[in-house]
């Protein structure tokens, strides 16, 4: 298969889940007793990019599904890469504008039930836009068009469709930018990972963690730009963690192995 086709399955691909996505969510919303409709829909949406893998023959390990070495330290990694995020958000917004307490969450099968939606979601996204589009456009082109691509297309997909008919220009650039550079962040994860299992493993713990934490900093003027800021500054420091494990697996390898005596 050429890297033509791989490309324009991307898109296909793409706006298969895109579709799917916004319609679900847009009868959730507009009708309560239909919510279980995102749920299933999560499900297709996740299922679809297997399919492509499937019937387009392509390697599991090659997008993704692969565990590299000094993996263990790579989630640690990006578990705690996470909840830094997610401290960083709630104490430096919350320092100046305040904090909210939110009511705590009991322990209930709808607390399991939206557990496991945002582990599903995380999936989903993750294998469709690293794991399929980005590691297509990647070898179509260059890392950074496929970046650029990648995020556009995850900011689309994330964000309810009706926000840009209901929302002034400035609250939609609000709602556009944390969530484009979000994706940005998760690229170079996975671009210095090899691995899904990171960019899943962050994604789901900081919409965990920022969903069932009862402080939340009160909204202000640097909701839009902390996020922004913040992802630009874990990027280097993930790269710098990345590397060491690199560079100890690179000193593993050369290691020789003495034969013992028998």
């Amino acid at each position: 298969m050429s890297a033509k086709t791989h490309v324009n399955r991307s898109f296909i691909l793409f706006a298969l889940a895109l579709g799917l996505r916004q319609t679900s969510d847009f009868i959730s919303n507009s009708n309560p007793t239909f919510g279980w409709v995102s749920t299933l829909a999560l499900f297709v949406i996740a299922l679809i990019p297997f399919i492509f893998l499937t019937t387009g023959k392509s390697s599991f390990g090659r997008h993704g599904f692969v565990t590299p070495k000094g993996a263990r330290r790579l989630l640690v990694m990006s578990l705690f890469l996470a909840v830094l995020y997610v401290l960083i958000i709630i104490f430096v917004a919350g320092g100046s504008s305040g904090f909210e307490a939110l009511p705590a969450a009991s322990l209930s099968w709808n607390l399991f039930f939206a557990g496991g939606s945002i582990l599903l979601a995380s999936i989903a996204a993750e294998t469709i836009f690293r794991g399929y589009v980005q590691t297509e456009l990647t070898n179509a082109y260059d890392f950074f068009t496929a970046l650029i691509a990648v995020s556009a297309m995850f900011t689309l997909y994330t964000l309810p469709i009706t926000l840009y008919f209901t929302s002034d220009s400035t609250t939609i650039l609000g709602q556009l930018l944390p969530v484009f550079a979000e994706s940005v962040f998760l690229c170079f994860l996975f671009a210095e990972t090899k691995t899904l299992f990171c960019p899943i493993a962050f994604s789901a713990t900081v919409t965990l963690l920022q969903t069932f934490t009862p402080l939340q900093a009160a909204s202000s003027q640097y909701s839009t730009l902390l996020p922004v800021i913040t992802y630009a500054i874990l990027i280097p420091v993930m790269q710098s963690f990345t590397s060491q494990v690199k560079e100890q697996n690179a000193r593993l390898d050369e290691t020789p192995v003495e034969d013992s005596d028998q």
